[in-house]
């Protein structure tokens, strides 16, 4: 997919986005358990990754792993252009709990923070996964975290980004 748009502020946001959401889906797809990561991206592009694994008796404490990922978000935001968490959740509809590779972008240099979702259905044949359109929910974020009003986002524009940058770095 070509983007022929003019760039918007929030694009490297969503190119992030995809880049780690591809890696997600990778790890899912080759069947491992797809624990908490982050990555911190500076203003010059360069890519610093995280991961999350919290254990308790030789177990992985999700829980405890997602609080690690919240707080390292909170910690680096004020350091990097943006800053991105993603896990293995579910995203909540009207109807039911769906599972969901879901992230958090937050970049305090453009005032946002964008929550992803991307539903997906285990399928017990050799199809593998299934995946849903992504969902985004925006918001604006001042320098001291606290959110804020003004949230000026195309989210068509974020969308573009966001699956041209997973399509380059997904599985195939």
């Amino acid at each position: 997919m070509s983007i022929d748009a003019e760039t918007t502020p929030n694009d490297p946001i969503a190119a992030l986005a995809g880049e780690a959401f591809a890696k997600a889906v990778t790890t899912l797809a080759r069947g491992h358990m797809l624990t908490p990561f982050g990555v911190a991206r500076s203003d010059a592009g360069v890519d610093r990754p995280q991961q999350f694994v919290v254990t308790e008796a030789g177990k992985i404490n999700v829980a405890e792993s997602v609080e690690a990922a919240l707080q390292w978000l909170e910690d680096e935001a004020p350091n990097a252009d943006i800053c991105m968490i993603v896990l293995d959740g579910f995203f909540s509809s009207e109807d039911d709990r769906i599972d969901a590779v879901v992230g958090r972008a937050l970049s305090l240099k453009r005032q946002l923070m964008v929550e992803i979702a991307l539903p997906y259905e285990s399928a017990d044949d050799d199809e593998g996964f299934e995946f849903s359109d992504p969902q985004y929910r925006f918001s604006g974020v001042a320098e001291d975290g606290a959110k804020i009003e003004t949230v000026n986002v195309d989210a068509d524009a974020f969308d573009a980004v966001f699956r041209s940058a997973f399509a380059k770095h997904a599985p195939a």
